[in-house]
């Protein structure tokens, strides 16, 4: 019996059912009531399948290497990793303090920033071998420096805490959101990419990043200004008291 075989169809399923029930979980967490038991249920649903995801590339790495999925893995994870955590780090003043877990997985997508960032400088150079485009050595550069973006501000917050009280809110948007572009991102590679021309295939990893971080950025501003004209009508009523 191939054990190695069954290995790699077992990691390849189950990246493939872990891929389409996150694709589902995300947008039901997003359709249902803030904080709400099904938003948090789907919302589980989501994180431990980005989980495994993880799991499953380093995994079949060892079958099919593949440095733009594995990338991708590992910026999708931490984005999700840290928009859950963070809903455990939302009272810096009630002694909510980040915890190893926090510390070691932002140390560690900091290196791998710094190390997709140097395998893209390495490639504009000419250091590695050719056959790869050009294009692709400015993802690893731009995704190396999305990571690094990531986990540098975390850094700061875990030393110094934010003061808005509703920081975590924006974030857990911020980052979980992220994730789900991620995972679209990959979903679209592997079943639109493979079948566009080769100098071409760029835009697949790019589009869904600059497509979803626009929406991303304009629902958080919505939220910032619901928040704000509530603080606003707190402070008019209790200056009529």
């Amino acid at each position: 019996m191939d054990y190695l075989y069954i290995l790699d169809r077992f990691l390849v399923y189950s990246h493939v059912a872990a891929g389409m029930l996150g694709l589902f979980a995300a947008p039901v967490a997003m359709a249902t009531t803030k904080g709400g038991k099904i938003h948090r249920l789907w919302g589980k649903i989501f994180f431990w399948m980005m989980f495994w995801i993880m799991l499953s590339t380093f995994g079949l790495m060892f079958f099919r290497f593949n440095f733009f999925l594995l990338v991708i893995a590992v910026l999708s994870f931490y984005s999700a990793l840290t928009g859950y955590r963070v809903l455990y780090l939302k009272r810096p003043q009630a002694g909510d303090k980040p915890q190893f877990i926090d510390w070691a997985s932002t140390a560690i997508a900091a290196l791998s920033g710094l190390s997709f960032m140097g395998w893209g400088v390495a490639g504009l150079f000419g250091v590695l071998e050719a056959g790869i485009p050009t294009a692709f050595f400015i993802l690893g550069l731009v995704f190396g420096g999305g990571l690094l973006a990531n986990a540098m501000p975390d850094f700061i917050r875990y030393f110094r805490p934010p003061t808005d009280r509703n920081w975590w809110w924006y974030e857990h948007m911020n980052r979980m959101l992220g994730a789900y572009i991620a995972m679209v991102t990959a979903f679209l590679v592997q079943n639109v990419g493979r079948h566009m021309p080769a100098e071409w295939q760029w835009v697949i990893w790019v589009a869904p990043g600059v497509i979803g971080g626009f929406f991303i950025g304009k629902w958080i501003t919505m939220y910032k200004q619901k928040f704000e004209g509530k603080r606003q009508v707190k402070s008019a009523v209790a200056g009529t008291d």
